[in-house]
């Protein structure tokens, strides 16, 4: 891969030492004679990103999902340095940055393209998520009711607790607290998993690229609340149905050369 030459540096400064962090991963930066663009204003201005070779994110998964729409955008891969509790997403912790940053710097990293999934309302234009989509209830104390279909062929009705859309890459989130299987980040799928369906044999089922959902809210006594990636997927309560479906975009992720997924979900799931 080219040498990193320009870089932007996104720092959520809510979070305890991130600032620190940033400002050391400028100094390396500036070492290695590479260019910075530095902000602790999250989410970032629009355009911040816009013509650097790569942006890193000091914040946690959830600061590196906020700059989704900004990478996409400007197609400028972005790389997280964990500074969370499980960071999947990271491309390395705090401790491995002397190690690693010399090497990204000097192109040897490596670009995966991550599914997201593409999500609108009746009549409405199309949003993303990259972890997952979650339709639930708008109530904690009361079950939700919806139907779901793939193109006009009804799969089932659910009564539940809520339901979990995820990309491969959010498998490892909530789809994986609610029972749902993890699939490879390569794997060009979204997973479907009930939480807390009120019947045994309500499974996740799993879906490949190219279909649409829809999901219809049935007779429920208040509105379904929708969140993409842990944030309001809408501005307002959505006109169902809401339809669903793995994006055409995919959101660029940096990692280091020898990065291993399995390595990863051995560490994080402590597999060994």
């Amino acid at each position: 891969m080219k040498p990193l030459q320009k870089i932007a540096i996104v720092t959520n400064a809510s979070k305890p030492g991130a600032e620190a962090l940033a400002s050391e991963l400028e100094q390396i930066a500036k070492e290695s004679g590479v260019s910075t663009v530095v902000t602790s204003d999250f989410p970032c201005q629009t355009g911040l990103i816009e013509g650097s070779d790569a942006c890193f994110v000091v914040g946690g998964d959830g600061t590196l999902l906020g700059m989704m729409n900004e990478a996409v955008r400007y197609n400028v891969p972005v790389a997280g340095i964990r500074h969370g509790k499980l960071g999947f997403l990271a491309t390395f912790s705090p401790e491995e940055m002397d190690h690693f940053l010399p090497l990204l710097f000097a192109g040897q990293y490596q670009v995966r393209q991550r599914s997201m999934i593409a999500y609108k309302e009746g009549g409405g234009e199309s949003r993303f998520a990259l972890n997952d989509l979650v339709i639930k209830s708008g109530s904690n104390a009361r079950l939700a009711r919806f139907s779901v279909y793939v193109e006009n062929e009804r799969v089932a009705d659910y009564a539940c607790d809520g339901i979990v859309f995820s990309t491969p890459t959010g498998s490892t989130a909530y789809n994986l607290a609610a029972g749902g299987p993890i699939a490879h980040p390569d794997a060009q799928v979204v997973l479907m998993t009930p939480i807390s369906a009120h019947t045994l044999t309500s499974r996740s089922v799993v879906f490949p690229a190219g279909v649409t959902l829809q999901v219809k809210a049935l007779a429920n006594t208040e509105e379904p609340f929708v969140s993409a990636d842990g944030q309001p997927a809408f501005d307002k309560t959505p006109d169902f149905p809401v339809q669903i479906s793995l994006a055409q975009e995919t959101f660029p992720l940096l990692e280091v050369k020898d990065h291993s997924h399995f390595r990863v979900l051995r560490n994080k799931l402590k597999w060994d």
